[in-house]
């Protein structure tokens, strides 16, 4: 029973890849599901697939990384970003049995309040801009150290009389050797379509294939973390870019790195590189931290508290703060 279980999940898992193969997301909308839901993974740089400390607060992520998981597990995001948005995350867990596991997810961005004014510039009232996200994941072990899961989410936004919702659902997998401090992951997340359109144009989602793995070598100080992701589209070109960028530019803002410095069981510092991000955001020919993330994570009693902050350059960083406990 459990092989059989573990070859469905593995073959629709490379199916399902390999029919997206050919998509691209170059221009998508809801792209707030790009963000990254927790502190933790943001420090490393990013979306990363295969974190060994992977868990249900990253199930957006990974959905197989919701295996393992027990009743009452909760955990909250705030995150500070630019100007006067405000974004939060929020996941709970519930334990089937043993190698069953359910998860719920709530992820809202509010844009700040904004003025509707006529051709003439005259005041007609205010209005919010938002978006939000609701999730419910399933994931279940599928072989020794291997798990899968899925997810659905219903997807909301409103912009003044512009509205728009979808339906996306995302699958992963995750491999996790204790003894060797190994983990793999791989996930397909955003694969859906709009229920109702702006303006009557459909948009795609933002669709993206990724790997990822993390080991921490023997007598090295970090663990580290590598993911490869947008798999299914290969362009990575910027605003502003007329043309693809060279194979090995093009190859490396695919590409996310993590470390994780442990000091004690109970206190850890984080550092990550996003490459894609730094050359979104960078203002100099020379390096200057774009891209760039930092953190540190604690344990205080029954609470886990991360806290990083990812740089975008000049224009200013964004503050994450997660905790998570038991209830």
């Amino acid at each position: 029973m459990k092989e059989s279980k573990s070859l469905l999940f593995l073959s629709l898992f490379c199916l399902w890849g390999i029919s997206l193969s050919a998509q691209s997301d170059v221009s998508t909308i809801f792209r707030f599901l790009d963000v990254t839901p927790n502190a933790n993974a943001s420090a490393l740089g990013g979306n990363h697939t295969g974190l060994f400390e992977g868990d249900y607060s990253s199930f957006h992520i990974n959905p197989a990384y919701l295996y393992g998981s027990v009743n009452g597990q909760v955990s909250a995001t705030f995150v500070n970003l630019l100007a006067d948005s405000k974004m939060g995350f929020t996941n709970g867990t519930f334990q089937i049995n043993e190698n069953n596991q359910i998860g719920l997810g709530i992820r809202f961005l509010g844009y700040g309040d904004f003025k509707t004014l006529d051709k003439d510039g005259n005041e007609l009232g205010d209005f919010n801009a938002i978006d939000i996200a609701l999730s419910g994941a399933y994931a279940t072990k599928i072989a020794t150290n291997w798990s899968g899961g899925v997810a659905l989410d219903l997807i909301h936004s409103s912009y003044e009389q512009y509205k728009s919702s979808a339906l996306a659902v995302s699958g992963g997998i995750y491999y996790k050797n204790t003894e060797e401090h190994f983990s793999f992951g791989a996930s397909v997340r955003n694969l859906g379509t709009q229920l109702s359109t702006y303006a009557g144009v459909r948009e795609p989602l933002p669709l993206d294939v990724s790997v990822g793995v993390s080991k921490k070598p023997e007598n090295f100080p970090a663990e580290l973390s590598f993911t490869l992701r947008r798999l299914n589209d290969w362009d990575m070109r910027i605003v502003g870019e007329a043309k693809s960028p060279g194979f090995f530019d093009n190859a490396f803002r695919h590409v996310i790195f993590g470390g994780k410095f442990d000091f004690g069981e109970n206190f850890h510092v984080r550092l990550g590189y996003n490459r894609y991000l730094h050359e979104l955001n960078k203002t100099k020919e020379n390096f200057d931290f774009a891209g760039v993330g930092i953190g540190v994570g604690f344990t205080v009693k029954d609470l886990i508290i991360d806290i990083s902050r990812n740089s975008y350059s000049e224009t200013g960083g964004v503050v994450q703060l997660s905790i998570k406990t038991t209830l």
